[in-house]
């Protein structure tokens, strides 16, 4: 296998056929039984690629890249930018042939994936196990731009919001690494440099605002204060987010230097992925912390919530930076989701990150 990715990212289209592998046997009585022969969700696509006219410098590229994959032998990885379909470990599915008109090239591309697996859940996944939550940003990272062209990397300049509402921008230098690019899932992975600021939330109103923040995240251990994710005002009591404080707790954050035992789950065991979600209910002063679909705990301190941008990797005004980790699937509702659909979360997209289902 190689953990190189396909050479060219002039792409106009992209057509998907999903494949999946279900047996049915049927009876005398009419009636029908199937069963899967693949794990639960599991497809495998086979794709045609649609490119733009190619240069001939562009197509040595891709004739170079076929040649030393072996043609059809060697795997390789290709995203979908087009479809936001994330990494796919895919071959040639036949072999590689162009037509050439005066300066350009037409290519014709078939990849097919190597493997049946479980793809990105999508929006209407999230929005059938969180009803009435209302979800308002969902920032993923497998879903970013990422295009290998002729050996330059190109990245968008904002984090992808799969609600396509609030965009986050990345501030504070070169944009975030996308961490674990050559693999099948990926995070934002942040260094105390870069972090991502969207536009004000604009449903979100009044002092004290129901809001759930949920996100999948590893983190290196902290000896100073850092937001993984918040939304809102600057100042004391102004914010509503999940920090990893400089005793190595993640716990909730509204602005200030609140005391938050008995809602706080310990960092002990650095880089370890963790779902973590926090929510507050309506004209309530009370944070609850979730660790892995289970609640940790409940406290309360007095918030007087004003309205801001989403930021991810920093508090609001780009102070609080994370300083060594990475954050997956960042989310925020504007109601407080109930225990069964924290587990609910966990449990659709904790996979991706080898985290054990929760009943």
């Amino acid at each position: 296998m190689s953990n190189l990715f396909y050479p060219i990212g002039l792409i106009a289209g992209v057509q998907t056929e999903r494949a999946d592998r279900v047996a049915a046997d049927e009876f005398e009585d009419g009636t029908t039984a199937t069963r899967r022969l693949w794990p639960l969700a599991a497809i495998k696509r086979k794709l045609v690629i649609q490119h733009a006219p190619l240069t001939y410098a562009e197509f040595r590229w891709l004739k170079g890249f076929f040649a030393d994959r072996s043609g059809r032998y060697d795997s390789f990885w290709f995203r979908d930018n087009v479809n936001r379909g994330g990494n796919l470990m895919v071959r040639f599915a036949k072999p590689l042939t162009d037509e050439r008109r005066g300066a350009a090239t037409g290519v014709a591309v078939e990849l097919e994936e190597v493997a049946p697996i479980r793809p990105n859940p999508e929006l209407v996944d999230i929005e059938l196990i969180t009803t009435n939550a209302n979800l308002l940003i969902w920032l993923d990272a497998n879903r970013e731009f990422y295009v290998s062209h002729m050996g330059s990397i190109i990245q968008a300049d904002a984090a992808w919001d799969e609600r396509a509402s609030y965009p986050a921008v990345w501030q504070g230098g070169p944009l975030a690494t996308i961490a674990n690019i050559a693999s099948q899932w990926q995070s934002y992975g942040f260094a105390g440099s870069a972090w991502a600021r969207s536009s004000n939330i604009a449903q979100l109103t009044g002092l004290q605002p129901a809001c759930s923040l949920f996100v999948i995240v590893s983190n290196s251990t902290s000896a100073t204060k850092q937001i993984v994710l918040a939304v809102g005002g600057v100042g004391a009591g102004l914010a509503m987010g999940l920090a990893l404080s400089a005793a190595n707790n993640y716990e909730p954050w509204i602005g200030g230097s609140e005391v938050w035992t008995g809602a706080q789950q310990s960092n002990g065991t650095a880089n370890t992925w963790r779902s973590i979600c926090i929510t507050w209910a309506s004209a309530s002063n009370t944070a609850s912390l979730y660790v892995n679909g289970a609640l940790i705990g409940s406290v309360s301190n007095t918030r007087n919530y004003a309205g801001g941008p989403a930021s991810l990797g920093s508090a609001p005004d780009g102070t609080l930076k994370t300083l060594a980790g990475n954050t997956a699937h960042a989310m925020a509702f504007q109601n407080a989701l109930t225990l069964a659909q924290v587990k609910a979360l966990h449990n659709l997209l904790g996979y991706q990150y080898g985290l054990a289902v929760v009943p």
